[in-house]
């Protein structure tokens, strides 16, 4: 992480616009060519690879240019870095050798590239993620207004017919309250009537018994008749000759 911060402000202060600066006293002396820590240091190593001790001015030497003080600064900032690095010091991993240096900076502009071309792709997916979730959104909104709609008018429905039904009830129970009122005058009718006929029976029964008795009673006091026995006719062997046909043969 300390390494790509370090490359980002690198860039960053590439990218910034350099402002003009005014020329100081001496700043039109003929210098020789300056010389960047990256090219000492990639020097001071190139003579240790070949078995020399880096000084001063074989590093100057071997550049054929630069500085002899600016030379010695960086080598100082040099020997530091490396004491570091031969102690194993984390913090001498924070600088790497120009060579690592220049593809680890080609690798984080190459990292930024895809990663600016994969913002982008994703960008165009979530967009048209988005877009496939707002017309699911509406074909749902739209589905759910149709059967909000079909609920709406199968609750009237049901409504009406409720009603009609809740009518119907009354109705029903109205007759039935009429039906039972009439069940009721006619029972009462019927145990009217009935106690009636009971009454006439009795006193149709009394009418009898009075009649009976009166009859006895007559019956009592009025004297008998003397009969008399009726002779007995003789029965004729011949056969009797009906009126009608005597009376039709004298019409003859």
């Amino acid at each position: 992480m300390t390494f790509i911060s370090y490359h980002c402000v690198k860039l960053t202060r590439m990218a910034e616009p350099q402002t003009p600066k005014k020329e100081a006293y001496g700043a039109k002396r003929e210098r020789g060519a300056s010389v960047s820590y990256n090219e000492i240091e990639r020097t001071a190593r190139a003579l240790m690879v070949k078995g020399e001790r880096p000084t001063v001015d074989g590093v100057r030497k071997a550049l054929d240019r630069g500085s002899p003080n600016h030379i010695a600064t960086c080598m100082q900032k040099f020997w530091k870095n490396q004491a570091a690095l031969n102690a194993g010091d984390p913090i001498a991993l924070t600088r790497l050798p120009p060579e690592l240096a220049d593809v680890a900076v080609a690798q984080w502009e190459r990292a930024l590239r895809l990663a600016q071309q994969s913002a982008k792709y994703e960008d165009n997916a979530a967009r048209a993620h988005l877009e496939q979730l707002r017309r699911d959104t509406e074909l749902r909104s739209h589905s759910f207004d149709l059967r909000e709609k079909e609920w709406d008018l199968a609750a009237r429905a049901r409504e009406r017919a409720l009603a009609d039904a809740r009518e119907h009830v009354n109705v029903l129970l109205k007759e039935l309250a009429a039906d039972r009122a009439e069940l009721r005058a006619r029972d009462a009718r019927i145990a009217d009537l009935e106690s009636q006929l009971e009454d006439f029976r009795r006193q149709l029964a009394t009418v009898i018994a009075r009649a009976i008795a009166k009859n006895q009673a007559l019956a009592r006091k009025k004297p008998r008749r003397q009969t008399r026995a009726r002779p007995k006719r003789p029965v004729s062997t011949k056969k009797q000759v009906p009126a009608k046909r005597t009376r039709r043969r004298a019409k003859r």
